[in-house]
């Protein structure tokens, strides 16, 4: 069971800010069903083990200390938590577009049905962070070496943040679509390989609402009048979104490893890539996010992004260049 835990000062607000976040918790709590938002513990603890992330197949990793491999694991772990608040908030955003981009009444109320859910997944992950962030003053001792590592600069975010003031109302769509049935398949492994019973439970809670927001978003793309300038759009938004996930989430992983262990020479690099088989898994990734693709509306878009390489991997040399 979930355990019931309260934001720090959210029954004495002090200030502007901490009256929004109690009446945040208030709201979030009415839906939620508990009284309020859930504490962060003060360290996060490592839910996903060294086998999750491929780390048992490398060398640098097997050879450290444990404590160094204790920190890896914890950076690891952190970076994904990280990844969930960040495609959760994005897709508060993109919803909030689409009530703003509606052609009916109907859509702009499901939207905003839509946008409650994307809510509620950011309220239920924000504890498990590192440094939450609804509750800034709770900051632990992880924090500066997140900072090093660049997760809260990292390109998915970069990328999320560029598509909110796109204009156009197909591209929101499309990117939706991919969004949402990637992370479903995502949240799904994420469920059944995590070791925290709490945060495995609010990950399949997910999945509900995730299959609903992406089957939408399919019957919708599909009775789009595409504009020779949304496919265009599109093809150039997905083609950055794609460049991201070739290299996701080895980067991340090259990175922890360097942080706790120092600076990495270009061949360890190299090594590293290689002993976590990032090619395949990157043809892998690529060849589903192409199969999210497939709809009788986008065969010119699959077929541009084709014709560009999109869906073609990255070589370990030509990811560190």
């Amino acid at each position: 069971m979930i355990k019931q835990r309260f934001i720090t000062g959210s029954s004495l607000p002090s200030s502007e800010e901490n009256k929004l976040l109690c009446w945040l918790s208030r709201e979030l709590g009415a839906r939620i069903g508990q009284p309020g938002l859930y504490e962060a513990t003060p360290l996060s603890p490592i839910y996903w083990g060294a086998s999750y992330f491929g780390l048992n197949k490398v060398k640098s990793f097997q050879c450290a200390d444990l404590n160094q491999q204790a920190e890896i694991l914890r950076l690891c772990n952190s970076s994904v938590l990280e990844q969930v608040y960040i495609i959760e908030k994005a897709c508060v955003n993109y919803m909030a577009k689409m009530v703003l981009l509606h052609e009916s009444t109907e859509e702009q109320m499901l939207y905003s049905l839509f946008c409650a859910d994307e809510a509620m997944h950011v309220a239920k992950i924000n504890p498990f962070l590192p440094t939450p962030k609804l509750a800034p003053k709770l900051a632990p001792k992880l924090a500066p070496k997140l900072a090093k590592l660049g997760i809260e600069d990292n390109q998915l975010l970069k990328f999320l943040n560029s598509v909110i003031d796109i204009e156009d109302k197909a591209v929101i769509l499309f990117v939706l679509l991919v969004l949402d049935g990637w992370s479903l398949s995502y949240y799904r492994s994420l469920a059944l390989e995590c070791h925290e019973p709490d945060i495995s439970l609010i990950l399949q809670g997910f999945l509900t609402d995730k299959s609903r927001h992406h089957a939408t978003s399919v019957m919708l793309f599909h009775n789009l009048s595409l504009t020779t300038q949304s496919e265009s759009i599109i093809v150039e938004t997905l083609s950055k979104f794609l460049q991201v996930m070739q290299v996701e989430p080895q980067q991340t992983i090259i990175a922890a490893i360097a942080q706790i262990k120092g600076d990495l020479s270009l061949h360890e690099k190299i090594c590293i890539f290689e002993e976590l088989d990032t090619e395949a898994q990157s043809t892998t990734r690529l060849k589903f996010l192409r199969s999210l693709m497939r709809n009788p509306n986008s065969a010119n878009i699959v077929q541009m992004l084709s014709a560009r390489g999109a869906f073609h991997p990255c070589t370990c040399k030509d990811v560190i260049k």
